[in-house]
């Protein structure tokens, strides 16, 4: 006798949950999703005001200097040298050892040359690749603290330079923000938190 009262409880128990469940799914189809918190940064200008940057700067300025001495005694004493061989007789032992010489110098000059011009662009492009890391890493700190959702380059900020057509259309094809509210600009605030890890 209760078999059938006991299969409409259970059957009415399923519908109730059943209905309950459509209701929640609807109403958090229809709630309101807030939108996305986006952020922007001059990328070029963080790079320009980085003080741990302008220190490199100075520091490859140095080496630049020290080379350009360096390779110009090499060719002071290259100069020296050509100007004894002419006084030299022409196929003398004195003019194959000194046009030897010459030659070994020259040699080592270009090496040195295409070996700091290595040695630099190497240092440039580790200073770039180690300052995106931290000014990566401290935008997304940064995010956090403001309860910025996403972060964007503002590439909108540089003029576009006129060329030809094709050229002037490539750089505005490479552009991917068209306009961002300066309010949501963390740029500022981006130079100020990495410059003071430096300090």
């Amino acid at each position: 006798m209760n078999m059938p009262r006991n299969k409409f409880t259970i059957a009415a128990a399923f519908i109730t949950l059943a209905a309950g469940f459509i209701f929640m799914a609807g109403y958090a189809a229809n709630a309101p999703v807030p939108p996305a918190v986006i952020g922007v940064v001059d990328l070029e200008k963080v790079y320009n005001e980085l003080d741990s940057r302008s220190d490199l700067m100075q520091r490859i300025e140095e080496m630049q200097t020290r080379m350009a001495e360096d390779a110009s005694s090499m060719q002071e004493e290259l100069e020296m040298l050509s100007a004894e061989l002419e006084s030299l007789s022409p196929g003398s032992k004195a003019m194959i050892e000194m046009n030897d010489q010459a030659i070994s110098i020259s040699g080592k000059l270009r090496a040195f040359e295409t070996y700091g011009a290595l040695l630099i662009e190497r240092e440039r492009a580790a200073d770039l690749r180690d300052s995106y890391d931290r000014i990566r890493t401290e935008a997304g700190k940064l995010s956090e603290i403001m309860g910025i959702d996403l972060v964007l380059l503002n590439d909108s900020i540089p003029m576009v330079d006129l060329a030809d057509a094709a050229g002037t259309l490539q750089q505005i094809s490479a552009r991917r923000v068209l306009w961002a509210s300066r309010t949501l600009d963390i740029t500022e605030e981006l130079i100020e938190r990495l410059n003071g890890q430096d300090g």
